[in-house]
């Protein structure tokens, strides 16, 4: 060997030694935290869960990848649909009547409107599966709606052209929530009880450590009694050794402009859900400057990681959204404000997984919300943190648990 390449394998090794005694020294600095339950993932359904344990008296933290009401998973994009009267399956309901008090209760605590009550409209024709679930639901339960004929619900709302063959229910007690002003009120009224949150820090690691938890992100060690994960897309990584049969969709949202915008204010014009032809369909009335908000909801578009997923538009991406919005809102002329990615999780029957994770005692869970959830993460935090500190809980979810699957 030559002296030059001897000089520059030593020159490479003194680096190396570097490296390895810069990561130990910022290894044994790492104070150990210690916690009664720690949350992973604070979008929203962890935030949700972190003010649930701390208005509880919980000594709590919530550690989140990113930034508090991020754009980077499933809990973004200025709103969400409530509903009681649930199509997807009528056991949902008792915990949405909870869900609907725990939302009343949020607003008065943090004394904001998070919650607008909106005529909600479901429409599609009668072997639709929205119909059909919606009217197991109102067999089920005593619901207030108005099932309306096609050509009296285009009298109603004279924006829409439904076709003769298609049935539309009418919800009055739907609404939509400010997405991240929820995630931002739970984290803010949190940290007043006394929760600490760790935002812009990754967890590395956990494993069970006696009778508690210990959690490496890269910026501290944290050993817990009980950790409560509800980490959205990045769920699959963090709970790996289950092997959740669980996928990732990327999912894209519009924003759209219209020379007759005000034809669609929310004075005039409801939230929907349209299942036609092309699949289906939601939207909101005008609310702010960007004007009608509108998405395609059942479409699959599995993605592998969810740190990877390509945010600009895709060419796919807007026709079905344009198609849909010329075939049953023809007078309205979309001109494009803006768009946001927003990631569904799926299971594969579509309904959430909340539950003891089986192989540690001392770690829950929830997970798979299919494009559905954020309407349950008051509840969902209150089902968690039962689950943490009880081993059980009162609410309904015998349906939802994990078992199911395997």
């Amino acid at each position: 060997m030559r002296p030059v390449e001897k000089q520059i394998q030593f020159l490479l090794k003194m680096l190396e030694v570097r490296r390895r005694v810069s990561y130990l020294g910022t290894w044994l600095d790492m104070k150990t935290e210690n916690y009664e339950c720690g949350v992973l993932g604070l979008g929203g359904m962890g935030s949700a869960t972190l003010y649930s344990l701390a208005r509880r008296g919980v000594r709590v933290c919530g550690i989140e990848q990113f930034g508090i009401a991020h754009d980077r998973g499933s809990s973004h994009g200025e709103t969400r649909i409530i509903r009681k009267a649930y199509f997807e399956h009528p056991d949902y309901v008792p915990l949405l009547s909870r869900s609907y008090e725990l939302w009343q209760e949020l607003e008065r605590e943090s004394e904001q409107k998070l919650f607008v009550q909106c005529p909600l409209i479901c429409a599609g024709k009668a072997d639709a599966e929205v119909i059909k679930g919606l009217e197991l639901c109102y067999q089920r339960y005593e619901l207030p709606h108005q099932r309306l004929r096609a050509p009296d619900a285009r009298k109603r709302y004279p924006q829409f052209r439904f076709p003769d063959d298609f049935v539309v229910y009418q919800d009055p007690v739907a609404g939509f929530l400010y997405v991240e002003k929820c995630i931002a009120a739970h984290i803010k009224l949190a940290t007043k009880l006394g929760a600490k949150v760790y935002s812009d820090e990754r967890v590395v690691a956990w494993r069970e450590e006696g009778k508690g938890v210990r959690i490496t992100t890269d910026g501290r060690e944290i050993v817990c009694e009980n950790l409560i994960i509800t980490a959205g897309p990045w769920a699959v990584r963090q709970l790996a050794s289950l092997k959740l049969p669980l996928q990732v969709w990327r999912r894209v949202v519009f924003w759209y402009d219209s020379a007759n915008l005000s034809d669609y204010a929310q004075d005039l014009f409801p939230i929907f859900y349209v299942e036609c032809q092309g699949g289906g369909f939601y939207g909101f009335p005008v609310i702010n400057e960007f004007g009608l908000k509108v998405a395609e909801h059942v479409k699959p578009q599995p993605i592998t990681d969810p740190d990877s997923v390509n945010r600009e538009l895709l060419r796919d991406d807007e026709p079905p959204i344009l198609s849909f919005l010329g075939e049953c809102l023809p007078q309205f002329q979309p001109r494009r404000v803006k768009y946001s990615v927003c990631l569904y999780t799926m299971t594969p029957d579509g309904h959430f997984i909340i539950d003891h994770h089986p192989l540690h005692p001392n770690v829950v869970f929830a997970a798979g919300f299919s494009g559905h959830g954020f309407k349950f993460a008051t509840v969902v935090g209150e089902i968690l943190s039962d689950l943490a500190l009880q081993g059980k809980t009162a609410l309904p979810i015998k349906f939802l648990r994990l078992g199911r699957l395997l």
